[in-house]
């Protein structure tokens, strides 16, 4: 299997997003979980926010990863923090896990692709399916990139490959459309950014500079040149949010 830019790039991120665990604990401490409470990480990547809701919240997670190699790397995270018993890696898409599980007191969902199904990217539509799949009074923890201002179309059209973006108060908007209270709404800052981009680009450049060789290297180059130029260009547009919605 060929390696892709975010194999790499994410080993070192306790997070893969613009985004402290330190605000992503503060957020989850206002859902108010009780132990042993079901929760759903969808995309756990390398299962470090899984690993850290088993561990802080005594939390029985299901963590959904379809992406081979990170699914791979997740289970041997969990098994060496001595969590297999309360995380369970399944690896498949979300909806295919939320159509096969009972509802979740939590629902996480950080920087995921289609996490409520393929072809679902408007935020409301996406907010009232994964809201079906929560207990009453359950909580979607929802982490994504969101436009400060309008982009020039270029931007937008190479930042929305992977994903449909709207405004900070558009996505609470859309939230209490989808019949959601909206309990916090954050916006990550330069620090959580400089973290974020330095994790990244240095993960990369160590790997490119041990394995300059590698068939995989040429592509790996060229996906962190386009990223750390969409970021550079996309500084004045883009930001990056972390919302607590509950269901009533």
């Amino acid at each position: 299997m060929r390696l892709a830019f975010h194999h790499i790039a994410y080993q070192p991120l306790a997070v893969c997003n613009a985004l402290s665990m330190d605000r992503l604990d503060a957020t989850i401490r206002r859902a108010g979980l009780k132990a042993d409470a079901p929760v759903m990480d969808i995309g756990c990547a390398y299962g470090e926010v899984s690993i850290h809701l088993a561990r802080a919240f005594d939390a029985r997670v299901t963590a959904v990863e379809l992406d081979p190699v990170m699914a791979e790397g997740a289970e041997a995270r969990i098994a060496a923090a001595g969590l297999s018993d309360r995380i369970t890696l399944r690896r498949e898409t979300s909806a295919a896990a939320l159509a096969a599980l009972p509802p979740f007191d939590l629902i996480v969902a950080i920087g995921s692709t289609e996490p409520a199904g393929k072809g679902l990217r408007e935020p409301a539509a996406v907010f009232a399916a994964l809201a079906e799949h929560l207990t009453p009074g359950g909580a979607l923890l929802w982490g994504d990139l969101f436009w400060q201002d309008e982009p020039p179309a270029p931007l937008r059209q190479l930042v929305e490959t992977g994903g449909y973006y709207v405004a900070h108060e558009a996505l609470q908007s859309a939230a209490r459309e989808a019949g959601l209270e909206v309990v916090s709404a954050e916006i990550s800052d330069e620090a959580e950014w400089a973290t974020y981009r330095t994790g990244m680009e240095t993960a990369i450049a160590c790997w490119l500079d041990a394995c300059p060789d590698h068939a995989d290297a040429p592509s790996l180059a060229a996906t962190a040149h386009r990223i750390k130029m969409m970021l550079d260009f996309g500084v004045d547009y883009l930001g990056f949010g972390l919302y607590l919605f509950r269901k009533g």
